[in-house]
């Protein structure tokens, strides 16, 4: 009769196999590579220490060259988030400053729209003639 050994890992140990898990190894992976048993140890170890969820039933088969291209697409997407930040403050900026000086010149919107029934009514005297 076989008696099952209790095995005690660090905290330092089971937050390095979280972290390599978020980086995308697989539980059934470092199970192995780690000679991590049981089927729910490495899920509880993510829920404590983890800032990911446990991928159930999810199998990511990865190449370098899939992880270097999955870099490079986060790092373009983070640049194209900083670019819109930057555009969207850049447009605000413009439309208040837009706002400011219409106002200094009287050029409002109830002004704006005196100016354009003005010229439609002109326009249109001068068909009628």
């Amino acid at each position: 009769m076989s008696r099952k050994e209790k095995r005690f890992y660090s905290e330092a140990f089971k937050r390095q196999v979280v972290q390599e898990y978020e980086q995308g190894a697989s539980a059934m992976e470092l199970r192995r590579k780690y000679g991590i048993r049981g089927n729910s140890t490495l899920q509880r170890w993510l829920e404590r220490y983890g800032r990911k969820p446990y991928r159930e039933g999810a199998i990511y088969v990865q190449t370098a060259a899939d992880r270097q291209r999955l870099h490079q697409l986060e790092e373009r997407l983070s640049s194209l988030q900083k670019l819109v930040a930057e555009l969207t403050l850049e447009n605000r900026m413009l439309r208040a400053s837009l706002e400011v000086q219409e106002g200094k010149r009287g050029v409002g919107t109830e002004a704006k729209k005196r100016g354009r029934q003005q010229e439609r009514g002109k326009q249109q005297k001068g068909e009628g003639q």
